[in-house]
């Protein structure tokens, strides 16, 4: 009987031994959520079998990108994507090497294919691999040693601070513990022998409140429509860049004085692969879901006047969905070149928020809770600036800020 494959509600689960199947895009999602996803959250992904038993799926399209339902032509778009699939007799070939003909890039390109995919951000990792499989890709996994990943990374990261050394050397890693217990292609991961770099993960980079002044005061005779709004924002909440970004005039209730966070705009946003096997990827798409993987932060704007007073104003001169509809980041750079702020992100925003809690006596956690921290290793990393009074988070934060309101 043909169906409809883009109607999910009447997806009864993958054909076994089929050549394809319906797979969700999120990997904490199994087969049986399919029924409750939306068509761009699910991936068309061929299976092929080596011997009957070994299955290797590829990627094909997500279901959104299949035709609208006409008799056959659904399926035969996926059979004429299977076999115009270039990539899949390399594939089922590394299937049949052993495992010392497999190189690191064998391993890389299956890694990207399985797991970096699905990533909520794939294009750090799918870069810092990359590079690494730029210099160790040609190298046999059975000939790969602590020493070779040492001398590469002292080429590759050369000047880099000790965190993103770390940081490359866990996405490959990663790779290896993949390739140990998903593909059983090898039996140690070499990287566990590599040092990592030591770091100082105390935050000691945010504004001091005569920074603050030289900043608010130049944001008053900025060009830019929305900088000015965003960056009282940014250092109001405490959110991510890209939770600002998301934001719509929906999202804010001046009746109950509430910010509801339901989304965040990501840079990059992985839809799978080209025809080369590269990853590809869409710009500044809005996703459903916080950083964090949360699906809602709520931030009461009861004690945030200042903050409440700046967005009526702008809702009224505003003729988009969005609170901030472009990203302001050359606007941003040139404000702090010209009050004369050095080494400052607008992610040290977020981190100026918390240290102004922090300062002021806000347990941990509530700090925590203010950012929307899920993780309570990341907000210790104020710990050092904690001292014994406490206060309501909004009120102390606009208090630093603004004074008496």
């Amino acid at each position: 009987m043909r169906k409809d494959i883009k109607d999910l509600k009447k997806f009864k689960g993958n054909e076994h031994g089929g050549l394809y199947g319906l797979f969700p895009i999120d990997r904490k999602k199994a087969v049986k959520d399919i029924p409750k996803l939306e068509t761009h959250e699910v991936n068309v992904v061929a299976k092929f079998y080596r011997d009957g038993k070994k299955e290797l799926r590829v990627v094909l399209c997500r279901v959104d990108e299949l035709p609208d339902f006409n008799g056959d032509n659904q399926g035969n778009f996926i059979i004429d994507e299977i076999r115009n699939a270039k990539d899949a007799a390399v594939l089922e070939d590394k299937l049949s090497k052993t495992g010392g003909e497999r190189t690191v890039s064998d391993l890389i390109k299956v890694y990207k294919e399985k797991r970096v995919v699905s990533f909520k951000d794939a294009w750090t990792p799918s870069q810092q691999l990359l590079r690494w499989e730029n210099e160790l890709g040609h190298i046999l996994l059975d000939e790969l040693d602590a020493a070779q990943i040492t001398a590469a990374k002292n080429i590759l990261l050369e000047g880099r601070s000790p965190k993103t050394v770390n940081n490359y050397l866990s996405a490959l890693s990663s790779c290896f513990d993949y390739a140990i217990k998903h593909l059983h292609w090898i039996n140690a991961n070499p990287v566990k022998n590599v040092a990592k770099d030591k770091v100082n993960n105390e935050i000691d980079r945010y504004m001091t409140d005569e920074e603050r002044n030289r900043f608010f005061e130049g944001l008053e005779s900025t060009k830019s429509p929305t900088l000015k709004v965003l960056c009282h924002f940014g250092i109001n909440t405490g959110c991510r860049k890209g939770e600002a970004l998301g934001i719509t005039w929906d999202d804010i209730d001046f009746e109950k004085n509430t910010i509801s966070f339901t989304k965040a705009k990501r840079v990059r946003t992985c839809t799978g692969f080209d025809e080369k096997g590269g990853m590809t990827f869409e710009r500044n798409k809005v996703t459903p879901t916080l950083k964090n993987g949360s699906k809602l932060k709520v931030i009461s704007m009861k004690h945030l006047g200042s903050l409440r007073t700046l967005l009526l104003e702008h809702k009224l001169r505003s003729t988009s969905e969005y609170l901030f509809p472009q990203d302001t980041q050359h606007s941003f750079r040139y404000l702090l070149k010209k009050c004369n702020i050095n080494n400052f992100r607008f992610h040290d925003l977020r981190h100026t928020c918390a240290s102004y809690l922090v300062q002021s006596g806000v347990p941990l956690l509530e700090a925590a809770h203010h950012l929307g921290q899920k993780d309570y290793n990341s907000v210790l990393r104020y710990a050092h600036l904690a001292e014994d009074t406490t206060e309501k988070t909004g009120s102390i934060v606009a208090a630093r800020i603004y004074g008496n309101q």
